[in-house]
C-alpha cells in the first residue's frame, strides 16, 4: 500500500462523502504514474474472489470505494457509509415498489 498511502491520506482528509479525481490528480497525489492496468475498471474495484491489491487496501483504509470511469480517466470515490446509505435507500425503495 506504500505507493497509494498518500491517496489514502488525501481521501481521509476529505469532508465530503464523494470525491471526484482525474487520473492526473491521483498521479500528483501519489507522486508517480498509474500503471497501464489502471485503464481497466477491474483495477479499481476490489473483487472478493480475487487477490487483494494495494490500491484497494488504500481506498478501504480511507473508508472509500472507487467507481471508475476509465474512458474519461476519472474515479468517483464514495465514502463507504454513504455507499451503504445509498444502497439501503435503493433496497427500501425497491421493497416499497413491490408492496
Amino acid at each position: 500500500m506504500a505507493k497509494y498511502a498518500p491517496l489514502a491520506s488525501f481521501l481521509r482528509r476529505q469532508k465530503r462523502a464523494e470525491v471526484n479525481l482525474t487520473f492526473r490528480d491521483i498521479e500528483r497525489i501519489v507522486g508517480g504514474i498509474l500503471p497501464k492496468a489502471a485503464a481497466v475498471d477491474g483495477w479499481w474495484r476490489a473483487d472478493p474472489s480475487g487477490p487483494v491489491m494495494p490500491q484497494h487496501i488504500a481506498f478501504a483504509d480511507a473508508g472509500f470505494v472507487a467507481e471508475p470511469k476509465t474512458r474519461a480517466e476519472t474515479v468517483h470515490f464514495v465514502r463507504l457509509d454513504a455507499a451503504r446509505s445509498f444502497s439501503d435507500a435503493e433496497e427500501a425503495e425497491d421493497g416499497s415498489r413491490t408492496s
